[in-house]
């Protein structure tokens, strides 16, 4: 999986690891099986309290049978850990059509590092190394106003804003996010006008981060959708002693998101104050620490400028998704960041979105001839524009 780097006092190195089950009837059976891998097979070695995340990627028929699976898989989870990390369990079927886990962890964790915080809707992790204090939380919506996504989405903006404020943080210090949006492209009707899901999303974050200054850039994002469970916000947020340790870097073929013109921005008539805001994020993230160089990939899809390349082949918007994500972390663009390196920075994770099931194979293909050893993750999930096939988000290490 990962490759492992030494440790040092305050280093951030958060590689991931994902399990598919290679046994079990139920869905608990399966995600007790990849506990089983983990335990016996993960090859850096990592003891079950290094997990400071947890993804749970399952296939559902509507949000009763979600809730229900949810409510399932997060009490057979909390029989396996002494304390549950922040889990998210997400409707996005994974490749083999049941149940995948994904796990993130912290290298060289001590015991003393780690402090679990909970209240009556969340619970969140804090880890201190060093002068670096690392945040890592889910924000869920509520599941009885699973419809109607702007309660959704305040309703998890609300949660986040409390734990942020909780550890003496705010929004400009999330370093990386994950926004999973039920039928993104999805809209509602409303006084004879029509209001996108994402749009809607979109505008509420908007709202939340007008508080914040955003001095080293917005996140890191990924803005995708799942087919049911309303709206489900991962974020890790960092302090560190010294600021330049965050980079925000841009991509060379396309404009900030930020940047977009309202050309490309759907409707959303259902606020008054926040309508047809850009979508807050950056294409990558760097954090500088000692002995450790990690970049954050942003959701990337086939996008030139600010517009979608339109063509059918889904094998064609791989490759340039591909080619994207190569030109956003190669030397030369990290070079023109500030960042001094002589060689491109190494991917050790990917996780690939496709919108329709039977691409899988395709979309694997083109991925394996680029990166042949790679662990990568394959979920299907609707993309943020309808006329987007696949989006392929991960991250990255410099070794030099």
């Amino acid at each position: 999986m990962a490759s492992t780097v030494h440790s040092t006092t305050n280093k951030l190195a958060l590689p991931n690891i994902s399990y598919s089950p290679e046994e079990g009837d139920t869905l608990c059976e399966k995600l007790i099986d990849c506990y089983r891998q983990f335990t016996e097979n993960n090859s850096n070695n990592f003891l079950k309290s290094s997990i400071v995340k947890q993804s749970i990627f399952i296939s559902t028929t509507n949000n009763s049978d979600y809730i229900l699976r949810k409510q399932e898989l997060l009490e057979c989870a909390k029989d396996f850990f002494d304390e549950l990390p922040p889990t998210s369990i997400i409707a996005q079927a994974p490749d083999n059509g049941s149940l995948m886990v994904e796990f993130m962890c912290i290298e060289d964790v001590q015991p003393n590092e780690l402090t679990f915080r909970n209240n009556d809707k969340a619970s969140w992790l804090v880890i201190q190394r060093g002068d670096m204090m690392l945040l890592v939380a889910v924000g869920c919506s509520e599941s009885d106003k699973l419809n109607d996504i702007m309660h959704q989405s305040n309703n998890a903006f609300e949660q986040l804003q409390y734990i942020l404020a909780e550890e003496d943080m705010d929004f400009s210090d999330i370093i990386r996010q994950w926004n999973y949006i039920e039928q993104i492209t999805g809209s509602i009707q409303q006084n004879h006008s029509t209001s996108q899901h994402y749009q809607i999303f979109n505008d509420v974050r908007s709202k939340y981060y007008r508080q914040s200054s955003f001095l080293n850039g917005f996140p890191a994002a990924t803005g995708i959708g799942m087919d049911f469970g309303g709206i489900i916000i991962d974020i890790i947020a960092a302090k560190f002693g010294n600021k330049e340790s965050i980079v925000p870097i841009k991509s060379p073929v396309q404009i900030d998101a930020y940047s977009y013109t309202k050309e490309v921005l759907a409707e959303n008539n259902s606020m008054k104050n926040f309508s047809r805001t850009t979508p807050k994020f950056e294409r990558a993230k760097m954090i500088l620490t000692p002995g450790n160089k990690s970049i954050f990939i942003s959701g990337t899809a086939a996008i030139v400028g600010q517009a979608s390349i339109i063509h059918d082949s889904v094998e064609h918007q791989t490759e340039m998704t591909i080619q994207n994500i190569l030109g956003l972390i190669s030397t030369e663009n990290l070079q023109e960041h500030g960042i001094s390196t002589i060689e491109m920075a190494c991917i050790n994770y990917l996780r690939v979105y496709v919108k329709f099931a039977n691409d899988i194979e395709q979309v694997r293909s083109i991925c394996m001839k680029y990166f042949p050893r790679l662990p990568i993750c394959f979920v299907v999930a609707d993309i943020c524009r309808p006329e987007l096939l696949v989006e392929i988000e991960g991250q990255a290490v410099l070794n030099n």
